[in-house]
């Protein structure tokens, strides 16, 4: 990479070109780069680029303070999260490039050749490959380097909430403060928050109830000098199996779901240095997600 441009991907407004710099320097820095890694280090706000960013500092200033093992600790699994979200990314890209056209292929021939194809078995195989690879799809995109910016959480989330829960039999209630204003990658932030409202609506949806009247979900967010925060909380039928393992791909106890879901709220949340919880209660679940503020 020329100075020019790793200067230039140093300073990009894209968080991808920074940390393809920030790698770039952990392999290839030298003593006359220092300057440049403390100057980005600086102003740097995702997560992923600090920590290549302090690594490349680290080999070129081998005199600098060893890190502690907590700090040492905390880069190696930065780093790994880091290794297995661009492996993630890349693979869900290449299945989807290579599933797409043949898909498409199979659905044209199969609406051709099968008889009353849309009531068909086909049809329905057909629609659950298609909802595959949309689930990839979102999978890739919340492994994805956070673009971050400043967002009025409470509108976004008002927003979510009137297309998720849209025609639906249960009320969605919203005790967060107004004006909340933080910062985050948007898209990322959207599909944390709205597969964890989709389990709470899908557990409520769960319970027998008499004329179809359902207990409420609570929405509530908000702010610290650290972190923000969203809770969705439900009184549905609460989670069966182990919630350590909830987060993992394929991972569902419920008929026809593909197992995507929660993986993929971890995902977005983990791309941004976040967090998600799941907090069984007497009744029902708390889905918890939390991402720091930038610098912090």
């Amino acid at each position: 990479m020329t100075p020019e441009v790793l200067g230039r991907k140093l300073g990009s407004t894209d968080p991808r070109e920074r940390l393809e710099a920030a790698r770039f320097l952990v392999d290839s820095a030298q003593t006359r780069h220092a300057g440049q890694i403390e100057a980005a280090l600086g102003v740097e706000t995702v997560g992923w680029v600090r920590s290549a960013l302090r690594r490349a500092l680290q080999k070129v200033r081998p005199d600098m303070p060893a890190a502690t093992a907590a700090e040492a600790s905390e880069l190696t699994a930065v780093y790994a999260a880091q290794i297995y979200s661009d492996a993630l990314e890349t693979t869900a890209a290449q299945i989807i490039h290579e599933i797409e056209p043949i898909l498409g292929s199979l659905r044209l021939s199969a609406e051709a050749d099968v008889p009353s194809f849309e009531a068909s078995d086909t049809a329905r195989g057909l629609d659950r490959l298609d909802a595959l690879v949309a689930s990839l799809s979102r999978l890739r995109r919340a492994a994805s380097a956070p673009k971050v910016e400043e967002l009025a959480l409470d509108r976004c989330i008002y927003a979510w909430v009137e297309e998720e829960a849209a025609g639906k039999p249960v009320r969605v209630l919203r005790a967060g403060p107004q004006d909340c204003t933080v910062e985050g990658d948007k898209g990322l932030i959207c599909l944390s928050f709205v597969n964890g409202l989709r389990n709470a609506i899908d557990a409520t949806k769960a319970l027998e109830t008499e004329n179809d009247k359902y207990p409420d979900i609570t929405v509530n967010w908000g702010a610290t000098d650290i972190d923000a925060w969203v809770a969705i909380v439900d009184s549905g039928v609460g989670f069966r199996g182990n919630v350590a393992r909830a987060f993992d791909i394929g991972s569902t106890t419920k008929a026809g779901h593909l197992g995507m879901g929660l993986a993929t709220a971890q995902q977005a949340m983990t791309s941004m240095d976040g967090s998600v919880r799941l907090i069984p209660g007497e009744r029902g679940v708390r889905f918890e997600m939390r991402w720091p503020k930038a610098g912090a």
